[in-house]
């Protein structure tokens, strides 16, 4: 019955057709039950109630993707609506990630992935013919060299042999089609590519380093950066880094750290995103007293960071700040603000 739905719906589409008011029905159910994108596939022409549901997809997290099948309107499966029968041809709204789409021709399992970007359109393609159909199974044959005509009599010329005329195509008006490999278009703008589950990367930086226990300091920073993608716009982010804090010489500190934490892009486009990130980090500084006081050789501290990407490169842009929570030396806790450039393997 859902199948039947569905088509009715692609077919009504294209007709012109009124939608069946169970299909209606069925989408309203849908949508009552906060299935949106089922029901955007039933409420297809029924007026109102699909101008509602488009207008929450369109306003929620969700990302279209395109089924397109060859021989068009194969029916597919799709991981992210289990149990429909879905036809070619369609546009459905799913998840930001990667989803899978397969179909079943000639007792043969045809299946691809897609990947959809959060807040973005993608496109995934099942091409059935291309499956190798098995020959059909050999047929006994038999063979009879008794000549039937060997008392037959050919007398007369041999028969005319027809011959390809002499004018050549061009005259005769016979166009040709294109022949060899298409061309790229070198001015094209190449499609930016869907981003990994997980991002690493490094980051060259300096900063002013400050405890309130000694004068601030310009000193160099350096770390290694990673994040996981949790779907839509948030992320886990890790980094372990090394920095040099304090002032010259003897008052200088050596700073191993190590931060954990979350962040939110809300900014993805094909030209920058930006992200926002908090973090708690860990610190373990090498050093045992810093102008004759004690130094912790642990320590706590929260960090704030904003990141700035460029897709179309592997280059990326910070600013964090980072602000103790444990003393560094009795009575001081240090902070510090720094601005990073950074390489990223996305």
């Amino acid at each position: 019955m859902k199948t039947s739905l569905i088509l009715v719906a692609v077919l009504g589409g294209v007709a012109g057709a009124d939608p069946a008011p169970e299909r209606c029905a069925q989408g309203e159910a849908f949508a009552k039950k906060k299935d949106l994108p089922r029901a955007a596939l039933y409420l297809e022409g029924c007026g109102g109630a699909e101008r509602d549901v488009k207008k929450k997809l369109e306003d929620s997290d969700l990302s279209r993707l395109e089924i397109v099948t060859r021989p068009e309107g194969l029916e597919v499966e799709l991981d992210a609506m289990p149990g429909e029968k879905i036809p070619g041809g369609v546009t459905v709204w799913v998840k930001a990630g990667t989803h899978t789409v397969s179909a079943t021709v000639d007792g043969q399992r045809l299946q691809n992935t897609a990947t959809v970007q959060p807040f973005a359109r993608g496109a995934v393609i099942l091409d059935a013919t291309k499956l190798k159909k098995e020959p059909p199974p050999p047929k006994d044959q038999v063979m009879d060299f008794g000549e039937d005509n060997a008392l037959d009599r050919n007398d007369g010329p041999p028969p005319d042999v027809k011959r390809r005329t002499m004018i050549s195509d061009k005259l005769l008006g016979v166009t040709a089609g294109p022949s060899g490999d298409e061309i790229a278009d070198p001015l094209a703008t190449p499609a930016r590519p869907a981003p990994l589950p997980l991002w690493l990367g490094v980051r060259l930086g300096g900063g002013v380093f400050d405890d309130a226990a000694a004068g601030a300091k310009v000193r160099p920073a350096v770390g290694a950066a990673a994040r996981v993608l949790l779907g839509g716009p948030t992320f886990l982010s890790a980094r372990l880094d090394w920095s040099r804090r304090g002032g010259a010489g003897d008052a200088a500190v050596d700073v191993l750290g190590a931060s954990a934490g979350a962040g939110y892009s809300f900014v993805d486009a094909d030209a920058i995103g930006i992200a926002l990130i908090a973090q708690l980090r860990g610190d373990l500084r090498f050093a045992d007293t810093r102008n004759a006081m004690s130094v912790s050789r642990a320590g706590a501290s929260a960090a704030a960071e904003l990141e700035i990407a460029f897709p179309a490169t592997p280059l990326t842009a910070g600013l964090r700040f980072e602000q103790g929570l444990t003393e560094l030396v009795p009575g001081a806790r240090d902070r510090a603000l720094v601005l990073e450039l950074g390489v990223d393997w996305r």
